[in-house]
């Protein structure tokens, strides 16, 4: 038998947690009529009385997937009407991506959220003690590490404001006695009830056994989340700053040889890191195993790819890339006329400007026209003393130019003849001596 862990009361730690936010100004429920977040909405509006210069609204989410959602809606208006609360309703069109259902909703609630949240506002959510033992534990089931059984934190950075969780140290138990006591009338989901979704699984077959072992059982797993939470700040820091001395300086990319001189698991945090601060999903573990083995670990003259769903890790020479999926670029063709104002490509995102020309050595005609246009194949350049013609491709594989960018360099054509190829090489009949940028001024 385990010991039992002492929590604070609904009150207790709504106090606190308010206590520990004098700066907060603005709190918006996520409020679906359920228990928990009518606990969650009835119990702030009574803390907050004590902060007369602080403003409580409520958001409820229309998923459209249940056929009594807008009378719901309607009870949760009531329900804040009773209560002095302004309530909003938004309405979500719930997509499939392909990650089930839950996740589906889930994207669409908070998607929602983030275009409706304030400046600087708090979104609170009634997720508690328990919610974080079955967030641990599908994280574990998962195989997840550290980052992932950290679980539920109780506060974070969202949209532009906050995502908050005040009823975090609080058992279900603690929420169903306060709405007990306080007469509160909620609604019950009956997909709530269905356990072929896993969190439901979790919640109605698995944690009732484990709590009847022990007791205690949502509280102590919730420590662990916690510890792992400290656990993964602690590797984060770290792999920042590895990300930091791994990075090739000014640059976005990654060096390959200081990659590989890493121990493996924190080679591992940096590859996540770096997609985090991407803004990417987090790869999965089989992903940085092939980033490991196929790009980082492989010959010095690699070219490699790894895909990760929606986005890739790509090497080229000691360079790692981390790319939107690369579909090859799309033909151009440009006339450029004099007196050669900017010209941008729109199927590259390069612009092309006379005084990058002066300062590349090309030798614009004073007057008529420039052909740009991308590669085809086949193209000869006119390089060296003695002149000699060189392929354009061969030229490429030899430049610092990763090959999947190669088809999107400009190629500058005057009179039919391939004068340049952009920030690569000059023809020696269109090429002057290179001026730097004070003496183009």
């Amino acid at each position: 038998m385990d010991r039992m862990h002492k929590s604070p009361s609904i009150d207790q730690a709504l106090a606190e947690y308010l206590g520990n936010q004098t700066k907060a100004t603005h709190f918006c429920v996520a409020y679906s009529g359920g228990m928990d977040s009518h606990v969650l909405l009835h119990a702030f509006a009574g803390a907050l009385e004590a902060y007369p210069d602080q403003t409580l609204r409520a958001v409820y989410v229309d998923h459209g997937l249940q056929t009594d959602s807008q009378r719901w809606a309607a009870h949760c208006k009531t329900t804040c009407d009773e209560l002095g609360v302004p309530m909003h309703v938004l309405s979500v069109n719930v997509e499939d991506t392909g990650n089930g259902p839950e996740a589906n909703a889930r994207l669409a609630r908070y998607a929602a959220f983030s275009g409706n949240l304030l400046d600087g506002e708090q979104l609170l959510l009634a997720q508690h003690a328990d919610d974080q033992a079955e967030t641990f534990l599908l994280q574990a089931l998962r195989g997840s590490g550290p980052d992932g059984l950290a679980s539920i934190p109780r506060k974070r950075t969202f949209a532009n404001g906050y995502l908050c969780r005040p009823l975090l140290p609080c058992s279900q138990q603690q929420l169903a006695e306060y709405a007990s006591n306080n007469l509160l009338d909620w609604i019950e989901d009956p997909s709530n009830a269905d356990t072929s979704f896993d969190r439901n699984y979790l919640r109605n077959v698995v944690m009732p056994l484990l709590k009847e072992r022990w007791p205690a059982s949502a509280h102590t797993l919730s420590r662990s989340a916690k510890r792992s939470a400290a656990a993964s700040q602690t590797l984060l820091s770290i792999a920042q700053e590895d990300l930091e001395l791994v990075r090739l300086r000014g640059s976005t990319e990654l060096s390959v040889s200081e990659l590989k001189s890493l121990p493996r698991e924190r080679a591992y945090n940096v590859l996540r890191v770096w997609a985090r601060q991407s803004k990417l999903r987090m790869p999965r573990l089989q992903d940085l195993r092939q980033v490991l083995l196929n790009l980082i670990n492989a010959r010095d003259d690699s070219s490699g790819i790894v895909n990760v769903r929606d986005y890739e890790f790509r090497r080229h020479g000691d360079r790692l890339y981390l790319l939107p999926p690369q579909t090859g670029s799309e033909p151009f063709l440009y006339t450029w006329d004099a007196p050669f104002n900017e010209l941008s490509i729109a199927e590259t995102g390069i612009t092309l400007t006379k005084q990058a020309c002066l300062e590349q050595g090309i030798n614009l005609p004073k007057e008529g026209s420039v052909t740009v246009r991308n590669r085809s194949g086949g193209e000869l350049i006119k390089l060296g003393e003695p002149a000699f013609h060189k392929a354009v491709k061969k030229l490429l594989q030899e430049s610092s130019v990763p090959p999947w960018q190669r088809d999107s360099i400009p190629l500058l054509y005057v009179n039919d003849r391939l004068a340049a190829v952009w920030n690569i090489a000059v023809a020696v009949d269109f090429r002057t001596a290179p001026q730097n940028a004070a003496e183009i001024a």
